[in-house]
């Protein structure tokens, strides 16, 4: 089903004709996307995020998995043919925006509605003027906030409720009795899970900048404790009063595995999973493989002193984005943006991303 003739046919995307980084982008007129699955939405894009993983994609990042998952996607089409399908590349994980076209098989939403959601990684992403995302990655966007704050949830909220509810088995009726460790906690991510431990009623001692430590203070951490600090890690370490840590700051730092309460089922749990990189060097199965040899060996390691290491990542979860947009019409927990930047302007989005150091998300308007 192509795109109503209302909108026309073409529109504007950013996209990367080869793994380049940020002067491999260019701003190109192509096809509306159509829709070609019964539970497609077809959204107008308002505003979009440039995550960390998006500055990584455009340097190749994950490619060798990213590419099995689109062939596989254009196999559900009835496509086999497998050349071309990299390049050219839009990416954008999450939007908010207006649904002006749907499948038959859409319930959820109706054309006109005012939406967030996110791409699945095989499809073309929001970077554009127009995004077709499956409708359990779409719902209604929050009426209380704006769609530049929109935009800057879906995927951050997703990843924080991965990495805190299914990753650290924390509800919001164990988080009272939870103490929690996070570093990293004024990032994109960091910012949504520190509100959302805060509002169930868990203890958060957050790590990061210095000049972050109003900002995480007041999304509800007890305690913040600058990295910068020489004295920071040692103090948590003796510690030992931990029952999950979670590091949203970026490599792996395996001496907080020594923060957690030993036998007392705590966890460790990295947002930088090694599993992509090593795909990308090594190739699939032999990537599979010394990542679950990794894994199983830092877990021999730690579960003998009674300390689990995991990993977490995004994962779609239709029930969490409406409890997440529960949660924020509830003014629970509020959207944390560093920038906006307008659409024309995206390549230096990815470029301020790139740099670091952001005190939440940053975004693209399209409006």
């Amino acid at each position: 089903m192509e795109a109503p003739a209302a909108i026309g046919y073409r529109m504007k995307a950013w996209q990367s004709n080869g793994y380049d980084g940020v002067d491999g982008l260019s701003l190109n007129v192509v096809r509306v996307p159509p829709i070609l699955r019964p539970w497609d939405v077809l959204v107008k894009v308002q505003a979009a995020s440039v995550n960390p993983i998006d500055t990584a994609v455009i340097n190749g990042y994950g490619g060798k998995v990213l590419n099995i998952m689109r062939t596989l996607g254009r196999a559900e089409q009835g496509i086999f043919d497998i050349n071309q399908i990299e390049f050219p590349l839009t990416v954008g994980r999450d939007f908010s925006g207006e649904v002006v076209a749907l499948g038959k098989a859409v319930k959820n939403v109706a054309v006109g509605d005012q939406v967030w959601g996110v791409v699945s990684p095989q499809r073309q992403g929001s970077h554009a003027e127009y995004v077709v995302a499956a409708a359990s990655n779409v719902c209604s966007r929050p009426a209380n906030i704006t769609s530049e704050e929109a935009a800057s949830i879906p995927y951050a909220g997703l990843t924080a409720w991965s990495t805190v509810v299914v990753s650290g088995l924390i509800t919001e009726y164990t988080a009272p009795r939870t103490r929690v460790l996070l570093l990293g906690a004024s990032g994109g991510v960091g910012s949504f899970m520190c509100q959302m431990l805060s509002v169930w009623g868990a203890q958060v001692v957050a790590v990061c900048s210095e000049d972050a430590s109003d900002l995480v203070t007041s999304l509800g951490a007890v305690e913040v404790l600058d990295y910068r600090n020489p004295e920071t890690k040692d103090l948590l370490i003796a510690d030992q009063g931990f029952d999950v840590v979670i590091n949203a700051a970026g490599p792996d730092d395996l001496d907080y595995l020594q923060a957690l309460r030993p036998w007392m089922g705590s966890s460790y749990i990295t947002l930088s999973p090694p599993l992509l990189r090593n795909t990308d060097e090594l190739g699939i199965l032999p990537g599979f493989i010394k990542s679950l040899k990794q894994v199983a060996c830092q877990n021999v390691s730690s579960l003998s002193e009674g300390r689990a290491y995991k990993w977490a990542f995004y994962m779609p979860n239709p029930f969490a984005l409406k409890e997440i947009s529960n949660m924020m019409s509830k003014n629970k927990i509020r959207p944390v943006i560093d920038k906006v930047f307008p659409f024309e302007a995206a390549p230096d989005a990815y470029t301020h991303v790139i740099n670091g150091h952001a005190r939440g998300k940053t975004v693209i308007s399209a409006q």
